[in-house]
């Protein structure tokens, strides 16, 4: 395999709303449908999809939810021999997700029987030998400092992608430091642009950056949502590239889908990185075009669109100021 992912997985259930709920109001349902996730699941495919060979350590359960879970990993041809099944009278992983008209979205995890967090000790480490890339989440959370050290020691790769805010990770029992001190074993950090904030204290891009750079050297990957995002490489030359403007139908997944395409593109492949991050950046943009997390597209399909859509960097190789 190319990419490991000790990651997150699940079933969501998308409703379509008139508008995403509010404090104290209404919002009334259009349609709902339910659809594979699990944002760690979704990069999986996605790198899948783009030419990666990919596998997933992960935790389900026993009940029907967890079945179909399975039957997606062998459909996507993402290796499951990582896949833990805990006995017991839990309930698969679920979210709930509410999409409004302009595909912004609203995710509610589902707590009742949850799963307890997949240990170390439930892990089928060994599969970290067959791999080149050690691709990481915040899921399991109290795991991930272990794990990136664990993974650098062995000379892979390690990429941690962050989509989560600071609150729902400190609830996951992983404090700031802790986090903070893995950082020196990435080679990719891609967090988005709201955890960061949380974590920094810091609403400028450049002094967030700043902040991270304190505790890493590494490339950083700082998702901006429809602003797009700042790269910044090991010699500290930023990159800046908007996101594509398409008529969003749901955005779930499109992060995940940016950082499964960046690491086959730039890890995998060996791409420039300025290529690879507008491979990533449309892969992204499509995927909203579809409901569902994992409507995620193929390489031709990106190539394509990126050929008939060229995207320019507002900023290349400028130091960070």
């Amino acid at each position: 395999m190319n990419i490991l992912g000790i990651c997150s997985i699940g079933l969501d259930t998308i409703s379509s709303v008139d508008h995403l709920p509010i404090a104290d109001s209404f919002c009334t349902v259009l349609s709902t449908q339910k659809m594979q996730g699990g944002s760690g699941t979704n990069v999986m495919v996605q790198s899948q999809r783009v030419g990666g060979e990919t596998a997933i350590i992960t935790k389900i359960a026993n009940d029907a939810v967890s079945k179909q879970i399975l039957e997606n990993l062998a459909k996507s041809h993402v290796d499951s021999r990582g896949v833990y099944q805990e006995s017991g009278d839990y309930q698969g992983p679920h979210c709930l997700i509410y999409v409004d008209p302009q595909g912004e979205k609203t995710l509610v995890l589902d707590k009742p029987g949850e799963l307890p967090p997949l240990t170390l000790e439930q892990m089928d480490l060994s599969l970290m030998d067959e791999t080149d890339i050690v691709y990481l989440d915040v899921n399991p959370a109290l795991t991930t400092p272990e794990l990136a050290k664990m993974a650098k020691e062995k000379g892979k790769k390690v990429v941690l992608n962050i989509q989560d805010n600071m609150t729902t990770i400190h609830d996951r029992g992983l404090t700031d430091t802790a986090l903070l001190q893995s950082l020196k074993y990435l080679d990719v950090f891609a967090p988005c642009q709201e955890g960061i904030k949380e974590l920094s204290h810091a609403d400028d891009v450049n002094d967030q950056i700043k902040f991270i750079r304190r505790y890493y050297k590494g490339l950083i990957i700082l998702t901006l949502g429809t602003k797009g995002l700042v790269a910044v490489d090991e010699r500290d030359h930023k990159y800046e590239l908007p996101a594509y403007k398409v008529n969003s139908v749901d955005t779930t997944g499109a992060g995940d889908s940016f950082i499964g395409s960046f690491m086959v593109t730039y890890l995998v492949k060996g791409q420039s990185l300025q290529s690879a991050l507008k491979f990533s950046t449309a892969s992204a943009a499509l995927t909203c075009l579809k409901f569902g997390a994992q409507s995620s597209p193929d390489f031709d399909t990106v190539q394509k669109f990126v050929a008939d859509n060229p995207l320019n960097f507002d900023s290349v190789g400028a130091k960070v100021e």
